[in-house]
């Protein structure tokens, strides 16, 4: 999961609804009125609903604080490539300079301020030209980036003539049991219908929050009886989903190895943790107290 503002604001949203929900089930106004012996009034369904709700909102903040983490020491290293890149840049027009003063006193010009008057101008147009076009790139590459990151892809749901998809859609995440994205853009089938293919979906979504908030809960499908064989990942580009390849090929070589840990992609490199988690009902409890103190 990458980290963004705006993840923290649909964070931000979720954990105010959660915490709203669990006062109004407990019957409570404020948090500091919130009791053990208020939690143990409830019968077991509405108290089954608050620890699901409480689970979801720990987990999509755990992430939230590793992406984040994860985020800063990626903008370290970027910031570092691009400085090493700069001084690159700047050593090539070093020697650019050197050889056109070096030619320009051999064609007979008697001083540097020769040299420097008759190139000048070159230089900066040449400097002026190069920096437009590069900022151009970036900032192309930049919004196709921002673009995808609002889009997900479904796959593995079986395509049939005259298919609702907004439906099918919202039957997915049902058996995720998480609400669809409030707002979608679009959603349809990507590339030529052949027959015996199963075409992906691309649902077009309003922030890239929803796409995350959908990828954390995407691995409940595999309990799911009709749609375990269905599922999601970001929308890539064609270098992008090649370099994925690769990491999960990485990733199936390590559990061959050793499958006693939980392997899984971030950041676009393979990670590993302890198959064991702690009980969600620790979870829980930690998590409303935390929020009493």
């Amino acid at each position: 999961m990458d980290f963004s503002v705006s993840k923290l604001h649909v964070h931000e949203e979720l954990m105010k609804k959660t915490l709203s929900k669990v006062l109004t089930e407990v019957k409570v106004s404020e948090l500091s009125e919130l009791s053990e012996e208020s939690l143990l009034k409830l019968h077991k369904k509405p108290l089954a609903n608050i620890i699901i709700s409480l689970v979801n909102a720990f987990e999509m903040n755990l992430s939230i604080c590793k992406s984040a983490a994860e985020k800063i020491d990626e903008l370290k290293s970027e910031q570092i490539e691009l400085q090493k890149n700069l001084i690159g840049i700047q050593n090539n027009q070093i020697e650019s300079v050197k050889a056109t003063v070096k030619s320009e006193m051999n064609n007979g010009l008697k001083s540097w301020s020769d040299v420097v008057k008759k190139n000048t101008s070159q230089v900066q147009s040449n400097l002026l030209t190069t920096t437009e076009k590069t900022v151009k790139q970036v900032m192309e590459k930049v919004n196709e980036e921002e673009r995808k990151s609002a889009n997900l892809m479904i796959y593995g749901l079986s395509e049939v003539d005259n298919e609702n998809l907004g439906t099918a859609v919202d039957e997915v995440f049902k058996a995720m049991s998480v609400p669809p994205p409030r707002v979608t853009f679009d959603c349809y089938r990507v590339g030529r219908k052949q027959q015996g293919k199963t075409r992906p979906i691309r649902l077009e979504c309003q922030n890239r929050g929803d796409v995350d908030f959908a990828l954390v809960h995407s691995r409940r499908l595999k309990n799911s009886a009709r749609h375990s064989r269905v599922y999601l990942a970001p929308d890539r580009s064609k270098e992008q989903r090649l370099e994925h390849s690769l990491l999960v090929k990485q990733m199936k070589e390590l559990i061959s190895k050793d499958a006693t840990k939980h392997y899984f992609i971030r950041n676009n490199r393979v990670c590993s943790a302890d198959r064991d988690k702690p009980d969600c009902n620790q979870i829980c409890m930690w998590f409303v107290t935390s929020l009493m103190l």
